[in-house]
């Protein structure tokens, strides 16, 4: 019987344990997540642009902007999502 509570008790501690290690975990990486140390990005658009789209994807933030042509309103902005830099740009320029 005595073995059989002693069994019981260490099965309990470890198990507490284990959800405490768990926890411990998930603090962690929450904190450390993607966008753990960006910040605040200032994305300057031009006069009369603005965001008509964005799209979250593999670390990636891709933004489409809307507006006029004339100036340079047609584009497509692709960001890093862990440290905020662009990583390229698209715009819609007229065929030769």
């Amino acid at each position: 019987m005595n073995a059989l509570k002693t069994a019981v008790i260490v099965m309990g501690l470890l198990i507490v344990a284990a959800f405490g290690l768990v926890v411990y975990t998930l603090i962690g990486r929450l904190s450390d997540g993607p966008a753990g140390g960006l910040g605040t990005v200032d994305l300057p658009l031009p006069d009369g642009c603005s965001i008509a789209e964005t799209q979250a994807e593999d670390e990636r933030l891709i933004l489409r902007l809307e507006g006029l042509a004339g100036r340079g309103c047609q584009q497509v902005l692709i960001f890093d999502l862990t440290s905020g830099e662009e990583l390229g740009r698209f715009r819609a320029v007229p065929a030769p």
